[in-house]
């Protein structure tokens, strides 16, 4: 488990006697209630990391974990890994207690800055890792090995790590996390500092992991990578669950418009009626028809041939997660002032 040291196991929670109540086989990662406080050492301020977070992934999905910086991901898994201990609430991974050791066995985890060892070449570095994860001798060799190449670094076997670049260094921490194929995978920010071929890698490896039957967290800024691979999304803001739900199914709220390309032609004048519901933009050598109103485009349709305007193309265009993303990162700064006013 690349990043969490044995010492780290030991972690307590507020739980009580029903910590080690069964949860249900389906779910991988269960959170009932989690909060976390911070306080200052010099004025004593405390301030909220996460608020009474609720949240279940489900076996053998990719789920992602949504949030600007500061929203609590990278405290939800710290606290999941057994790297902070969680003020009020309780957790399975795999459904056992987070504060048992041997809930991290089957885990692989990519820290959002993990260490490495810079005087060890990446194969050693990765033998270790697999040691540690409970792959010994021969075995644990072969794992490093494959995995070492199978991250794109297979031509890098002598240069010992300090001479790794940010890129190199976040996929030998990927491979780490997956020598010892674990059941679940929790990834903070895995796309962090690689270029286009090496997200394209990171997605592969993710989608690879599900196919074996792994569950797979991570946390993302990189919005078009998440709609591509996940399964269903949770969007944390301010330490709060704000939005759960599969990609489609956030997307779709949004709602979609119509896009109608034509081709160049003389200014043509739209009817009253359509006001609000149909715009026109020019680009060059063409014009865009955009409905809001999707009622009306065999209407608007009919219109355009009866002028004789060429028809190039009909898309619905669907709205985007980064779109949803921003929407309720708006929403919620402008309630945080109510919300202060009313306290």
């Amino acid at each position: 488990m690349s990043g969490i040291s044995p010492r780290s196991a030991g972690v307590q929670t507020s739980a009580g006697p029903d910590a080690n109540r069964p949860v249900a086989a389906e779910d991988a990662v269960r959170i009932e209630g989690l909060s976390k406080v911070y306080r200052s050492n010099w004025t004593l301020k405390t301030t909220r990391g996460l608020d009474d977070l609720n949240l279940v992934v489900r076996r053998g999905e990719v789920f992602g974990y949504l949030g600007p910086n500061g929203a609590g991901k990278t405290t939800t898994l710290k606290i999941l890994t057994g790297l902070l201990k969680p003020t009020h609430g309780r957790a399975w991974l795999l459904g056992t207690p987070i504060e048992r050791i041997e809930s991290r066995r089957s885990l692989g985890f990519l820290p959002e800055q993990p260490y490495f060892y810079d005087y060890l070449t990446g194969p050693e570095y990765l033998e270790f890792v697999a040691r540690l994860s409970g792959l010994q001798g021969h075995e644990g060799s072969r794992a490093a090995k494959r995995w070492f190449g199978r991250v794109g670094l297979g031509d890098r076997t002598r240069l010992v790590l300090r001479k790794y670049s940010k890129g190199m260094l976040q996929r030998l921490g990927l491979a780490a996390a997956l020598v010892h194929e674990p059941q679940l995978v929790i990834l903070d920010e895995p796309m962090s500092g690689l270029d286009p071929f090496g997200r394209r890698d990171v997605r592969d490896l993710i989608l690879e992991t599900r196919e074996r039957g792994a569950t797979v967290m991570f946390s993302s800024h990189i919005l078009p990578d998440v709609e591509m691979l996940c399964d269903r999304v949770a969007i944390v803001l301010k330490g709060r669950l704000e939005r759960l739900a599969t990609v489609g199914e956030l997307v779709d709220t949004q709602g979609g418009t119509i896009e109608i390309r034509t081709g160049e032609s003389p200014v043509l004048e739209l009817p009253a009626a359509w006001h609000g519901a149909v715009t026109r933009s020019a680009r060059p050598g063409e014009n865009i028809f955009t409905l809001n109103d999707e009622t009306r485009l065999q209407e608007v349709l009919a219109h355009l041939v009866q002028h004789r305007v060429e028809v190039r193309a009909v898309t619905p265009q669907r709205g985007t997660l980064e779109e949803l993303f921003m929407a309720a990162a708006g929403a919620a700064a402008i309630q945080a002032p109510a919300q202060r006013r009313t306290a």
